[in-house]
């Protein structure tokens, strides 16, 4: 009896000393949150996005990319940036948000800028991949299908 409850706590014991880091090199990105899957002209679109990294070096920049389902081929309707990451003390396992904020068709609001497809509605969905200061990329973080109104 006393034989098996040691290899049951051994096997216990091994069993957790394997279990795996989730800071990983390559930065690891986690939807948290999105404000609306329908968005009106002039209503804000806001991604929480979760993000982990072992080094902490996550400072360099995130690609965002908008993709279009109803006009694939316009230019106003698929576009891609580079967020600018703010400078912030790096940190072994780091684990932070990042809150992305656009507007739908309003211009000059402190938002990035949004729009569909003209005076259609607009199915789209982001693309988010954040790049580290070593130059490790995370995989592409899809968001949900994201309606804009004209």
């Amino acid at each position: 009896m006393n034989t098996k409850i040691l290899m049951i706590f051994c096997l216990s014991v091994l069993i957790a000393g394997c279990s795996k880091n989730k800071y990983t090199t390559k930065p690891q990105l986690t939807l948290k949150s999105v404000s609306s899957t329908v968005v009106a002209k002039g209503q804000p679109l806001s991604f929480n996005i979760e993000f982990t990294d072992k080094e902490g070096d996550v400072q360099d920049s995130m690609w965002i990319q908008k993709v279009s389902k109803v006009c694939p081929n316009s230019p106003i309707a698929n576009w891609a940036i580079n967020f600018q990451i703010p400078n912030f003390p790096a940190t072994k396992d780091l684990k932070g948000n990042f809150d992305i904020n656009f507007i739908n068709n309003v211009t000059g609001s402190g938002y990035y800028y949004i729009t569909g497809c003209g005076n259609v509605p607009d199915t789209c969905y982001f693309r988010f991949v954040l790049k580290d200061l070593g130059g490790h990329t995370s995989d592409t973080l899809v968001s949900p299908n994201i309606v804009l109104l004209p």
